[in-house]
C-alpha cells in the first residue's frame, strides 16, 4: 500500500536514533546536526521529501514535520543562545517535536 513511504522510514532508523541521541545529550544551540554529520542530515532531508510527496495525510504531515525539525535545529545553532529568538525558536520546537511525535503515533497504530 506504501510500500515506499515505509521503506524510507525503515532505511531512517538508524538516523532517527543519531537525532534523538543529539536532542537528549546536546544542549540547545549545540545540535550541529547539519555540520557533524552531512550524510545523516541528508537521509533525513531525502526521507522527510519522499514522506512530504506521499498520498496518505499522516505521511505528508510527518514528513513536513520531519523537514522543520531539521530546519528549526539548524537555525537554534546560528542563533545567539540569550536572545528572544532563541527562545522563541526553542518554544517552536518542543511544539514541532510534539505534533511529530502525535502524526508518528498515527501512523504506527495504522501501520502495525
Amino acid at each position: 500500500m506504501y510500500e515506499s513511504e515505509i521503506k524510507a522510514l525503515s532505511a531512517l532508523e538508524p538516523t532517527a536514533s543519531l537525532v534523538a541521541r543529539i536532542s537528549e545529550w546536546r544542549r540547545p544551540g549545540e545540535y550541529r546536526f547539519k555540520a557533524d554529520f552531512p550524510a545523516e542530515y541528508k537521509q533525513w532531508v531525502r526521507t522527510a521529501n519522499i514522506l512530504r510527496k506521499s498520498k496518505d495525510r499522516d505521511f505528508r504531515d510527518f514528513g513536513q514535520y520531519m523537514r522543520k525539525f531539521s530546519d528549526v535545529i539548524t537555525e537554534l545553532d546560528e542563533l545567539p543562545k540569550d536572545s528572544r529568538k532563541f527562545r522563541r525558536k526553542m518554544a517552536e520546537f518542543g511544539r514541532i517535536v510534539d505534533h511529530g511525535l502525535k502524526v508518528h503515533a498515527r501512523i504506527s497504530e495504522r501501520v502495525v
